[in-house]
């Protein structure tokens, strides 16, 4: 069990390191800096916010995040000891299969893939219309991905902070995919809206 524990930390560890930072945040500051990304701050007239208020801002955000961290890792529940390895186990393989879909949808996506926020989403001028993998299916897999490796981290570590942070991502999620959704229908019309008609929102094949 302990041993199972150990391992467990230090899979959620290095995965989330490289999902938030290497993929998302070090790819996200490279295209904001070729003027290609959303900017986390809404320009100020007419001009882009410099560089290190951007970083400033995420370096804010995580400062933040790790107080919340701290004060909100209480336990929901007590889990029986006789059920809390199986649990456990069943939230590994699900964290890991919302982490598999979602590299998988990153992967697919390539260079079309972009930070979008909640104010604001940003098309490349060459932007194509993923249609492939995850995308035949579903028209945000990253999102349910994550949904999917947030309810096993819940099974891993029922406390407070991973309910909020799975709540906080359902709601900001759906906001957000409904914002890129208005963006892609403006741009590509009617090929959007037969890849609507032939794909569920945020749920393989349910929803």
């Amino acid at each position: 069990m302990v041993i199972f524990n150990w391992l467990a930390a230090l899979i959620v560890i290095l995965s989330l390191v490289y999902v938030s930072f290497v993929l998302t945040l070090a790819e996200w500051l490279a295209a904001l800096r070729a003027g290609q990304a959303v900017s986390l701050l809404p320009e100020s007239r007419g001009r882009a916010w410099p560089m290190w208020t951007q970083v400033g801002l995420v370096l804010v955000g995580l400062a933040l995040f790790a107080g919340m961290a701290a004060l909100l890792w209480i336990p929901l529940f007590t889990i029986p000891v006789v059920a809390s390895f199986d649990l456990k186990v069943i939230g590994l393989i699900l964290y890991l299969a919302g982490c598999v879909f979602v590299l998988w949808a990153r992967r697919t996506l390539g260079k079309m893939w972009g930070l979008s926020t909640s104010q604001n989403v940003r098309l490349l001028d060459d932007h194509r219309l993923i249609q492939s993998g995850p995308y035949a299916c579903v028209r945000h897999p990253m999102y349910f991905g994550w949904w999917v490796a947030m309810l096993g981290l819940l099974l891993l570590y029922p406390v407070w902070l991973v309910l909020v942070m799975l709540v906080f991502s359902v709601v900001a999620f759906i906001g957000r995919a409904r914002r890129e959704e208005s963006a892609l229908a403006e741009r590509f019309g009617d090929t959007w809206a037969a890849y609507k008609r032939r794909t569920r929102f945020l749920i393989p094949y349910l929803f």
